[in-house]
């Protein structure tokens, strides 16, 4: 139903075909009920909007702005409810009380951790070019060693492209791409 973003969260209750017990067609107590439950079990802080669709009728949304604030005052976490606007959605402020629930049952990815990114391949060798040139000057034995990852000695051995000659015209000197399997896509040890 409502799936967590960083700073907003949106969702509405699904349409039904009749009204439920006088209560406008597309919102019955239970549907509140359900937003409120969603809310307080996800622990979604930030600004929450809830999309009432053709909620037209002011005596409507009287009803549901009272059922909202009912269900909403068992909540523990400080909230603010604002009115509906002209759209039919309605946005309530929350703070969230607690660690989110997907931060309670994950770690973060030990690879990436926990951006959802690692640097390309291209970047990494952008970064050893500019590495390359700070230490070229201290750079005293015959042959340079450039330990990478798989991915990055990859792309420095393809015959596509010029980095490994670059780097090598940089440094002055030949350089020996090492393949590390250990070694994070991030990471480089030139030496």
């Amino acid at each position: 139903m409502v799936p967590p973003a960083p700073v907003l969260t949106s969702g509405g209750p699904q349409p039904c075909r009749r009204p439920c017990f006088g209560w406008p067609p597309l919102c019955g107590p239970g549907a509140i009920k359900e937003i409120v439950r969603q809310i307080r079990l996800r622990d979604l802080g930030g600004i929450i909007v809830v999309d009432f669709i053709d909620m037209d009728e002011r005596k409507n949304r009287q009803k549901v702005m009272q059922a909202l604030e009912e269900a909403m005052r068992a909540d523990r976490a400080p909230y603010k409810i604002l009115q509906f606007n002209d759209f039919g959605l309605v946005a309530i402020t929350r703070k969230r009380v607690k660690q989110s629930l997907e931060r309670t049952l994950c770690t973060p990815c030990p690879y990436c951790e926990g951006a959802g990114y690692v640097k390309s391949p291209q970047t990494v060798v952008g970064e050893i070019l500019q590495e390359a040139q700070k230490i070229a000057r201290a750079v005293e034995s015959k042959d340079v060693m450039l330990r990478v990852s798989p991915e990055v000695a990859r792309l420095l051995k393809s015959n596509q492209n010029t980095y490994l000659q670059e780097l090598e015209e940089i440094l002055g000197r030949t350089v020996i791409v090492k393949s590390d399997n250990q070694l994070h896509q991030e990471k480089f040890d030139l030496a």
